[in-house]
């Protein structure tokens, strides 16, 4: 129970971060045009390709395993030179990409919006200009995470991202008004310093020592460093599909890179409130079995994980399909997005729930392949799904516009998790995927059982509330279909003997009794 018990407190930081998601969103949304919207999305794409590229889960994969390693033979001194090391190589890396990039602006970003006119290009170059610092800071962050999480410490790095969230919504209401949607930009150069800020103290109270200087000599930090190898090329790589996404989207109505932006924005909200959070928890944990060869602990402990991923992600796919227009319309109804664009959100974002899934079990299982020391099977993974992804969305996009590309994205990570499930089958007999086919099997007729029950409930409300629905009449409809669902959803579990119900009640009774206790 410690393992969902700390998945828990991660997840709740991380709940609290994507709440402030959806808030920050909402601001924007409600402060800007959808053309003012698109010129901010654009720009973001290459300060995250810096950041994807450099850092971000290529830290994660590469340090946890071998920090964890460290730690528990309590060479700790030796520990902060691997991570000092890291940190300089990144520092180099990160800012002469920040700099090259910063002088190629307006040529990288005319390539990929082709449908900006000059307006709309001249502001993207200019925000792209401003955020380049932020993938630096964030970096960094990432950095501070990752040792803490190597440590058993999760709270700061969890808490990391709200302080991210906090300063974005900040430029959004306070500068904004006066700097206008580069205001939000500063904000998200603020957010990252933050998100690094919140971790020092934590870090330094871990041990860290930071040195000024590469040791070339130790093979742990050698060894770091070539781990992050192909983990950035294939996190580099991702961002290819959002490039073209990007220019894709550039070319079709005003507001459809926002659009597209945000329904991605809303289908990650549950990938980073259960799928990321559980990954992190289980890293450290899988690291020390793999070391040690304990396979079957190993497996017993991935399989459990990815049942809890199948049993929640199932049904929330569901239940958001049938209740999308609605969250859309509560979320950004009534500001500055129109009617058109909260229609196409939606219908985007249905066809990426088709694949939630599928991108919640790879945030798990790109985590066992690091665990393993392994970083080089999850990536080119990866980069296949790339070339589908890039593919699918060419060849959609015409027909069926954002849908298309929505439905490619969830397409290829489908074959992206199937692949990796496979491979570690053959690597690791001890993992039985027979009892993960069932646990799917039983969540997709509880939530077909539940999608039709709230789709009903839904229909009879919305019937009520016509034509011109109150944002809290909207809740209450949501509110109650959702209620629907989930006892539909629990009693189904109940009737087919889904033993995930029974471990997440427990945990949940367990956390209600342990303060009373107290």
């Amino acid at each position: 129970m410690g393992l969902a018990r700390a998945g828990l407190v991660v997840s709740g930081a991380f709940l609290v971060s994507r709440v402030l998601g959806w808030v920050r969103l909402v601001v924007i949304g409600r402060a800007f045009e959808p053309a003012q919207l698109d010129t901010f999305f654009a720009a973001f794409r290459i300060p995250d390709l810096i950041f994807q590229l450099v850092a971000a889960g290529a830290l994660s994969s590469a340090l946890i395993p071998i920090v964890s390693a460290l730690l528990e033979r309590e060479e700790q001194a030796r520990a902060w030179r691997v991570v000092s090391t890291v940190i300089n190589v990144m520092l180099i890396a990160l800012a002469s990409l920040a700099a090259v990039l910063f002088l190629l602006a307006p040529v990288v970003m005319r390539a990929i919006t082709p449908g900006f006119d000059g307006e709309q290009l001249e502001r993207t170059i200019v925000l792209t200009r401003i955020m380049l610092l932020s993938p630096i800071f964030l970096a960094m962050g990432a950095v501070a995470s990752s040792v803490l999480n190597a440590g058993g410490r999760f709270a700061a790095s969890a808490v990391a991202p709200i302080v991210y969230n906090l300063a974005i919504i900040g430029g959004a209401l306070f500068l904004a008004p006066t700097f206008g949607v580069e205001g939000v930009a500063l904000g998200v150069v603020a957010g990252s310093l933050g998100h690094l800020l919140v971790q020092v103290r934590p870090l330094s109270r871990l041990g860290f020592r930071y040195e000024a200087r590469i040791d070339r000599d130790d093979p742990q930090a050698r060894r770091a460093l070539a781990l992050m190898v192909p983990r950035a090329f294939g996190l580099g790589a991702s961002q290819v599909t959002f490039i073209v996404v990007t220019a894709l989207a550039s070319t079709l109505a005003v507001g459809a890179v926002a659009d597209f932006n945000i329904a991605f924005t809303l289908l990650q909200i549950p990938i980073g409130v259960i799928g990321v959070p559980l990954g992190i928890v289980l890293l450290p944990s899988l690291s020390r079995d793999a070391a040690v060869g304990r396979e079957t602990e190993f497996a017993r402990l991935l399989t459990r994980a990815l049942r809890l991923l199948l049993f929640a992600m199932i049904p929330i796919a569901g239940l958001a399909a049938v209740l999308r227009r609605e969250l859309v319309d509560i979320l950004f109804g009534g500001g500055k997005i129109g009617e058109a664009d909260l229609g196409r959100i939606a219908t985007t974002l249905l066809w990426f729930l088709t694949g939630l899934a599928a991108h919640a079990l790879i945030a798990v299982l790109a985590r066992a392949f690091y665990a393993r020391q392994d970083t080089l099977t999850p990536v080119l993974a990866a980069i296949a799904a790339v070339v589908r992804n890039t593919t699918l969305a060419i060849v959609l996009v015409g027909p069926l516009g954002l849908s298309g590309i929505a439905l490619a994205i969830a397409l290829a990570a489908w074959v992206e998790a199937f692949v990796l499930l496979v491979i570690l089958r053959w690597r690791i007999r001890e993992l039985r995927l027979a009892s993960l086919a069932r646990v799917a099997v039983q969540a997709a007729v509880g939530t077909v059982v539940g999608s039709a029950l709230a789709f009903g409930t839904n229909a009879l409300i919305g019937r009520a509330i016509e034509p011109d629905p109150s944002a809290l009449s909207l809740i209450l409809d949501v509110g109650a279909a959702t209620a629907v669902f989930g006892l539909a959803y629990a009693a189904v579990s109940v009737v087919l003997r889904i033993p995930e119900l029974a471990s997440i009640v427990e945990v949940m009774v367990d956390l209600i009794r342990r303060p009373l206790r107290s």
